[in-house]
């Protein structure tokens, strides 16, 4: 019993010592997101994307909305993520750059490699999808 108890103990010890982990990185975020595109889960999805690429997105919705005379329903989350939607298979993330507010990753998913910007709000990473994308 003294065994267990002072290697529990240990435990403790290095556990308090240790540093503490980053729940929040541009890849943990995207693997996160791809994980909630796969489930179906999207508005967990939907909260990983940035505040600017949800209203980006929103308006367009709201849009078609408008335009369809209410024939598609405005619920932005529901109709950018169709139950048609296939999440691509994601095989590689590298991060090319950072700061304290963005990132930059490579990402190659069902092998197409593109480049995803990621900004950082309220401590969290999300997808800026919409970068560099005009509204005209």
């Amino acid at each position: 019993m003294g065994l267990i108890k002072s290697r529990l103990l240990a435990f403790f010890v290095l556990y308090a010592c240790a540093p503490p982990l980053e729940a929040s990185t541009p890849e943990n975020t995207l693997r996160q997101f791809f994980n909630a595109l796969a489930q179906g889960e999207k508005n967990k999805a939907w909260e990983m994307l940035s505040s600017d690429a949800q209203a980006f997105l929103a308006h367009k919705v709201t849009l078609a909305s408008e335009n369809s005379l209410g024939l598609i329903p405005n619920q932005p989350a529901t109709l950018v993520f169709l139950p048609e939607f296939t999440s691509p298979v994601l095989e590689k993330t590298e991060l090319m750059q950072a700061n304290e507010t963005t990132a930059q990753l490579r990402v190659v998913a069902s092998r197409k490699a593109t480049l995803l910007t990621m900004k950082k709000e309220a401590g969290q990473w999300k997808l800026a999808l919409n970068h560099g994308v005009s509204d005209e």
